[in-house]
């Protein structure tokens, strides 16, 4: 099934510039042509995860840039991807924000079975004793301990944590393009 999906990929896109996902994808097709078909497996498999890791790029391009005053330094999006194959999939990244002893770590996770759980608990945690809701964009976000998520169109997460104060990760998330996360 995998095969024939990334092999259409392929076919549809017609004549490409030759990179790492197109080189892999024909050696796949080399490989199972030559009736290699464990090799050919491998192949895509690795296209698969190429594919993977642009997707997570272009995630990690909707984090907000660093605010005056602020520094950033992304998170490795692969190996979030890589934790999130255990709950079913989909794409992860995050960045730390710091200003002196202040940091927040934002994280958004798109497209993964546990975001629709997730989104559910955020509308009910309101109710729960020590539980509070603060608004951003139209958007709830359960603050709990510190912490900041709320869930944007029921299928992108979006959390804050760190040491800063809730102002501090309120004014970061405030920074994020709603919209566009939810077309993503």
């Amino acid at each position: 099934m995998r095969l024939a999906f990334v092999l259409g990929l392929v076919l549809m896109a017609g004549p490409a510039v030759a990179d790492e996902f197109t080189d892999v994808v024909e050696e796949a097709l080399e490989a199972y042509r030559g009736g290699d078909v464990a090799g050919a497996r491998k192949d895509l498999d690795y296209a698969v995860k190429l594919l993977a890791d642009a997707k997570a790029q272009e995630l990690a391009a909707l984090l907000p840039a660093a605010p005056e005053g602020w520094t950033r330094e992304d998170g490795d999006a692969a190996a979030s991807g890589m934790g999130l194959a255990m709950f079913g999939g989909g794409t992860a990244v995050s960045a730390t924000y710091s200003r002196g002893d202040d940091s927040v770590e934002l994280s958004v996770i798109t497209d993964s079975p546990m975001v629709s759980a997730v989104s559910s608990m955020v509308g009910s945690m309101a109710s729960l004793a020590g539980t509070a809701t603060r608004r951003i964009h139209r958007t709830p976000f359960a603050v709990t301990d510190g912490e900041m998520q709320g869930v944007i169109d029921d299928r992108v997460l979006v959390s804050a944590t760190g040491s800063a104060s809730e102002d501090d990760k309120a004014a970061l998330i405030e920074l994020m393009d709603f919209d566009k996360l939810s077309r993503f």
